[in-house]
């Protein structure tokens, strides 16, 4: 199964942004996009532990929807949809953090965060699963290498695979040299896609910090003209931002633009934008009902959440505050631990239970599902607690330095989008 998308992915953390004093303005903290992001983080757990056997059931055995259980397998099948919609959240929170660093700390400051922020949880993440795949290669040869979403043998990735891994380039170095692109953890291919976005967000503040959203305008236009030139000369432009991945995120800098800038009239143009969107990701419904992720599905998704989002924004309080949402936000607070960690958890228990014969839909469903889901949390946990937690930025509560007069923006993070392979 090819990669189709973060989300993440946005990898944002936690900052503070002092407001001027002169005027108080609009906060750019949504709250409910933690909700949200907990949710994503869940239904690609859901995702990829079902993966398998929706695969063996839908494309193996030519399966239909005839039962609940290949109903659910069908919805599950289809929790990839998280991705985009991390992407939009990616899109959002990286322009409140550029809007906070163009008035306090530039580029420099924006560099160090983001990558204080991902690399040290990420390396501990890759030499954590490096020892769990070889430990586990000695009882149960193969538990992570056959089947689908697999994870590649660490003995045997090329230098420039260890290169494209450790430097969160891997989802496109393979666009430019070294030969074929593959990652320790499959879903970190949606990290290295951000990566680039940073990259962007960094030269925007360098030569656009006063007009940043005419730059993402400008940089917009001119990726698709980049993706038009590529796919007529016919590049191989897969994980780079010329594949379209882009316009996800675009989708959540026009929902940040909505939610902190925009006019009536602005907010107008910008919903009738995002329908024409959805519209057009429409052309070809059938696509809809694919069961391999395609670019048109993801699109129709990116729009129609942030659509949705604008719409929720002015019940964001109340979102906020209710309690039967507050299991989502704790799962999205640590999203990029539940990212790191439940790789390796679901393929081995997931891929180790279709190996031993349980390949029902139910059986995998109740019983499957809900042990990957419970040990991914769990994981997930102790590693927010004992790795993550210690590299996000100004988590502190008290900030000696803030003025009394300043509204603190937290924007947290970050942001984990995941891959479907």
């Amino acid at each position: 199964m090819s990669n189709t998308l973060v989300l993440e992915p946005n990898v944002v953390s936690n900052e503070s942004v002092a407001a001027p004093a002169a005027a108080p303005t609009k906060s750019k903290r949504y709250d409910s996009l933690d909700m949200w992001r907990g949710a994503c983080c869940l239904m690609l757990v859901v995702f990829h532990t079902t993966m398998q056997t929706a695969r063996h059931h839908f494309v193996d055995n030519n399966g239909t929807v005839n039962d609940a259980g290949s109903l659910g397998m069908w919805l599950a099948a289809r929790a990839w949809i998280g991705v985009p919609i991390f992407f939009v959240i990616s899109g959002y929170c990286i322009m409140a953090t550029l809007h906070g660093r163009a008035r306090s700390g530039g580029v420099v400051e924006f560099a160090k965060r983001r990558f204080w922020r991902i690399y040290p949880p990420y390396y501990a993440a890759i030499a954590l699963s490096a020892v769990a795949i070889f430990a586990f290669n000695n009882i149960w040869p193969g538990l992570f290498h056959d089947g689908i979403f697999t994870v590649p043998h660490p003995d045997g990735m090329s230098f420039w695979q260890w290169v494209g891994n450790l430097s969160l380039t891997e989802s496109w170095r393979h666009c430019v040299f070294g030969g074929d692109a593959t990652h320790l953890l499959p879903n970190t291919w949606t990290l290295c896609y951000e990566e680039q976005f940073y990259v962007v967000a960094g030269f925007i503040l360098i030569f656009a910090s006063r007009r940043i959203f005419t730059a993402a305008a400008v940089i917009t236009g001119l990726i698709l003209l980049g993706k038009a030139i590529s796919w007529n000369l016919g590049w191989e432009v897969k994980g780079s931002l010329l594949d379209g991945g882009w316009f996800q995120i675009a989708a959540g800098i026009l929902l940040y633009y909505r939610v902190n800038k925009a006019k009536p009239r602005q907010t107008f143009w910008i919903h009738a934008a995002l329908i024409l969107g959805v519209l057009l990701s429409l052309r070809h419904p059938a696509q809809l009902l694919e069961f391999y992720p395609n670019h048109d599905t993801e699109r129709f998704i990116a729009y129609g959440f942030a659509l949705l989002a604008s719409f929720l924004y002015p019940y964001d309080a109340k979102i906020k505050q209710a309690a039967i949402l507050k299991p989502l936000r704790i799962v999205g607070g640590m999203s990029y631990s539940v990212y790191l960690c439940h790789p390796l958890i679901v393929k081995g228990i997931s891929f180790g239970f279709f190996r031993a014969g349980v390949t029902g839909n139910v059986e995998t469903l109740i019983g499957v599902l809900p042990l990957c889901i419970g040990l991914s949390l769990i994981a997930a946990w102790v590693f927010h607690r004992l790795v993550e937690r210690h590299f996000i930025p100004q988590s502190k509560a008290t900030k000696p330095s803030t003025p009394k007069h300043a509204t603190p923006t937290l924007v947290r993070g970050p942001l984990s989008v995941v891959s479907c392979t």
